[in-house]
């Protein structure tokens, strides 16, 4: 038996999809939602009128892959009038097709012998968890447990716990302890404020981050996302000055900041053991964090106020920009002197990555 660490942010088990009853957006409009070959095998087996109905509302392309039609609004066709799923409230979230049952989760990330579930704040709703949440300070829920030492992966065998293997397995397993050991004590350090010089003092050049704005990709067709991050651009120059006044204005502002640049030190630097370095994902933690202050700055500047719902629009608009994109994530880690890897190489950590990401 291996020993395994498992870890989740406390909020992981609070979230509960809202249709159109409090989300700011909705993931269940605008694109085609293809359908994994097991449901969809599961779906042409339902008997009955609601084997009916959901069979009537699928179609394949000319690869056979299957889909949810559109209908009026450019909606999936399982939505209700208030955009909740059919699906699940008649057959459970288990009947839900995998992006579904995955977005916004990120199940079971793996580094050496440690699990991480995960969010993402690209749904608003996941956002609304964690800056509604009083408490100053993001938290994480972390155990052991035993398990197998042979585990599936794309249907082979895993054997790095056995004992021909055990010097390199024990090797891995020493690099992410001293890897946790490190994220965990950023995020405790950017949650006390240790690092607020860094947070929110150290920022790029104004043309380092045009270079930035320019080589990232964005959410065409999304129309509120496209104008906010083009009145953040042509935000820059005038950043600095503003800074001040939006902390000043809106004192509260400065722990959703630490609580943000905390979830992305908390998910970004686990990208250490797959790129083989920290210097990107570190780089990534910080970047990030200034991107989502300026998004911010562009909304109070637009409003002349900000609260709590701004920080969460902020906060899914950053997300639908720079989580849902490989070539973005990347980008994020990029300086000077680096190239982003081409993404035909890039290793996917996420389910519903190869659907989402372009």
């Amino acid at each position: 038996m291996a020993r395994i660490i498992r870890e989740r942010p406390s909020y992981y088990s609070e979230f509960r999809c809202t249709g159109n009853t409090t989300c700011i957006d909705n993931c269940c409009v605008l694109w085609d939602l293809p359908i994994d070959d097991a449901t969809a095998g599961y779906y042409l087996s339902l008997e009955g009128e609601f084997g009916d109905y959901v069979r009537s509302n699928m179609f394949q392309n000319e690869e056979g892959k299957w889909y949810a039609k559109l209908k009026e609004g450019n909606r999936c066709s399982f939505c209700t009038e208030d955009n909740l799923c059919n699906i699940r409230l008649h057959l459970g979230e288990h009947a839900q097709v995998l992006l579904c049952e995955v977005y916004p989760r990120e199940r079971d990330i793996k580094v050496g012998n440690y699990r991480l579930d995960r969010m993402l704040i690209a749904c608003s709703e996941v956002a609304s968890l964690i800056y509604k949440d009083e408490r100053e300070k993001l938290e994480f829920i972390r155990w052991e447990e035993e398990s197998e030492c042979e585990e599936e992966a794309d249907g082979e065998k895993l054997s790095d716990c056995k004992k021909s293997d055990g010097e390199e397995s024990d090797e891995l397993i020493k690099k992410t302890a001293e890897l946790l050991a490190f994220r965990d004590g950023l995020v405790e350090g950017i949650q006390t404020g240790a690092f607020d010089a860094s947070v929110f003092g150290a920022y790029e050049p104004i043309g380092e981050l045009e270079r930035f704005f320019n080589e990232a990709l964005y959410f065409d067709g999304h129309e509120p996302t496209e104008t906010i991050m083009r009145e953040t651009r042509e935000l820059l120059p005038e950043a600095e000055n503003l800074r001040k006044k939006f902390y000043d204005a809106v004192p509260q502002a400065k722990v959703w900041m630490r609580k943000s640049a905390a979830y992305f030190a908390h998910r970004n630097l686990l990208d250490a053991m797959q790129d083989g370095s920290i210097h990107g994902p570190l780089v990534s933690v910080f970047r990030s964090a200034h991107i989502l202050e300026l998004i911010c700055l562009s909304r109070f500047k637009s409003k002349g106020r900000f609260d709590v719902d701004d920080m969460i629009e902020s906060a899914h608009t950053f997300g639908l920009t720079f989580e849902l994109s490989m070539h973005n994530i990347e980008l994020m880690k990029k300086t000077s002197e680096t190239d982003i890897k081409d993404d035909s190489c890039l290793k996917e950590n996420s389910e519903m990555r190869p659907f989402l990401y372009p």
